[in-house]
């Protein structure tokens, strides 16, 4: 089965993860992991309606924060590092970098249609809407043999939502402000040009994407991608698909920037020269280097 059947095309009711909500299901599955067993229940608990129940239940599944286990709802290790007020390293998403983390899940790790074809596949920096919708439509027919321009458009919707830093300005509605935290990577923008709907991506710098955040992606990329190498060219870095500077839209100078940070904070990586006029991240001694780099992005 192709890597394209498994894309995911609805699931979120319409709805974004709004700020508040990964927290907010964090605690509720700690106190009762079947809190979903029962709407009822859940609504309560939460304080939200019941499609906004189902969204955000499928968004702590896709951020990787969830899991399901014999009718209950677990945390993952991952959610626990996060969000666990006595553990966790940021338990109310406060810090940017912990939106880094989540948006490296979401797409690197999660197949959601509209996040596949526009961080993993898509080269230009801008597409028509239109387009785009069009384009999210062939890989639902792909997946599902069968696909509506309604699911796919509103798919396509949640995903500009999630990540619009438009919508963060003075001049947006309320509906618009009470969005979803992902916004503030400034990742993409819609914007119009002569009635027409433009989504424009923003590669290169990203002045707070720390170096624990690009820790943390850089060790889940070389752990699934090269596990039993002690060595990774920085164009696959920055080239491959499901690599950091394809996910988080970096420049080569932006990430060799960051790839300098991170030998300068972690004991045993070194940028050396690969012989053809390119350079590796090199790991010296025994631990391995995504477990070094695990320490250095949860410390």
């Amino acid at each position: 089965m192709s890597e394209r059947e498994y894309e995911v095309f609805s699931g979120h009711e319409s709805f974004v993860c709004r700020y508040g909500w990964l927290p907010k299901l964090y605690e509720a599955i700690t106190e009762n992991p079947r809190v979903f067993s029962d709407d009822d229940e859940a609504i309560v608990t939460l304080g939200i309606g019941k499609n906004m129940v189902k969204s955000i239940r499928f968004w702590g599944q896709a951020f990787g924060l969830t899991r399901g286990e014999s009718g209950r709802t677990v945390a993952t290790p991952f959610a626990i590092k996060l969000l666990d007020r006595k553990r966790g390293i940021d338990p109310y998403l406060e810090d940017v970098s912990s939106l880094w983390r989540l948006h490296w899940m979401l797409t690197a790790r999660t197949s959601l249609g509209a996040w596949s074809a526009a961080f993993l596949d898509l080269q230009d920096t801008e597409i028509l809407k239109d387009s785009f919708i069009e384009t999210v439509k062939r890989r639902a027919v792909t997946a599902r043999g069968a696909a509506t321009t309604g699911t796919v458009g509103q798919h396509v919707e949640i995903f500009i939502r999630t990540y619009d830093s438009g919508r963060m300005s003075a001049n947006a509605v309320l509906e618009d402000t009470l969005g979803c935290p992902m916004q503030e990577l400034g990742l993409l923008e819609l914007e119009d040009a002569g009635g027409q709907n433009i989504v424009k991506f923003r590669r290169g710098p990203k002045p707070d994407l720390d170096v624990r955040a690009a820790a943390f992606a850089v060790a889940d990329f070389w752990k699934t991608s090269a596990v039993n190498s002690r060595t990774l060219s920085i164009r696959s870095l920055m080239l491959d698909r499901r690599s950091p500077g394809v996910v988080f839209r970096l420049d080569e100078a932006s990430m060799h920037e960051l790839v300098e940070s991170l030998c300068a904070e972690t004991k045993g990586l070194t940028l050396r020269e690969d012989g053809a006029g390119g350079l590796d991240l090199v790991s010296t001694g025994s631990q391995s280097p995504h477990l070094r780099l695990e320490e250095l992005s949860w410390h």
